[in-house]
């Protein structure tokens, strides 16, 4: 049980990212195309660091990295964006940090359906534009050691599973997917909206998880997801 204890939070965190597919969701009376300028608010990343002991913690360090990087390839390539509006997620934007991390539970399909938080109709106000975009960034690192240590108990826990399945027919107690394998000590996934200042809504939703596990912190590997991200904008 104590391996088991150890697993579940990383292993959680690793399907979550596998589970989410591109998905992308556009209002169908919006050509985002024709739309000259969109407001762009500072990306906002929640990075989770896992430690040597297995456990995970919110890395602020890797975060603010994190956000940089998306930010300095926005600046250097050709997205119909203005200049990057600063934003204090941990002060008075709090509300904007609490919305943006509800994305990876939203279903694209009924993205139309989120509020602007008050914070961020606020900014989108002051930027003189009708439409924004926000990107939030999602993922995780574990140490070298964290990394090793997790491979060695994932194999001990199917050979457990596999006694326990011998003995009982259940399967699945300790290793809730056979199939599953860790892969990698990192992971990204990226999500993008355009919100509408008129009606405070949501007009196009996207995430994007790579292929391959992606760090979230490399120059090349957000440039990837960035550009498959924001396709509809590349100018």
């Amino acid at each position: 049980m104590r391996i088991f204890k150890r697993i579940l939070p990383a292993v959680a965190v690793l399907f979550l990212l596998a589970a989410c597919g591109p998905s992308r969701y556009t209002n169908s009376s919006v050509n985002l195309s024709t739309i000259p300028e969109y407001a762009f608010i500072q990306p906002y990343a929640r990075i989770t660091l896992y430690g040597d002991d297995g456990k995970g913690y919110y890395d602020e360090e890797s975060s603010r990295t994190s956000s940089r990087v998306i930010s300095n390839i926005i600046n250097s390539e050709r997205f119909p964006f203005s200049d990057m509006i600063p934003a204090d997620y941990s002060g008075e934007n709090q509300d904007i940090a609490n919305w943006l991390k509800t994305f990876p539970d939203v279903d694209p399909g009924k993205a139309d359906r989120l509020r602007i938080p008050k914070s961020l109709k606020k900014m989108l106000d002051e930027s003189g534009l009708r439409y924004g975009i926000v990107i939030y960034s999602y993922g995780y690192v574990q140490t070298v050691k964290g990394y090793q240590k997790e491979k060695v108990e994932k194999a001990a826990s199917k050979v457990i599973d596999k006694a326990i399945q011998e003995l009982t027919g259940i399967s699945g107690l300790t290793n809730p997917s056979r199939d599953y394998s860790v892969s990698s000590p990192y992971g990204n996934v990226l999500y993008c909206a355009v919100i509408d200042g008129e009606t405070d809504r949501v007009i196009h939703f996207v995430n994007e998880t790579p292929t391959f596990a992606s760090h979230p912190e490399d120059n090349g590997n957000v440039s990837d997801l960035l550009h498959k991200l924001l396709k509809e904008f590349i100018r």
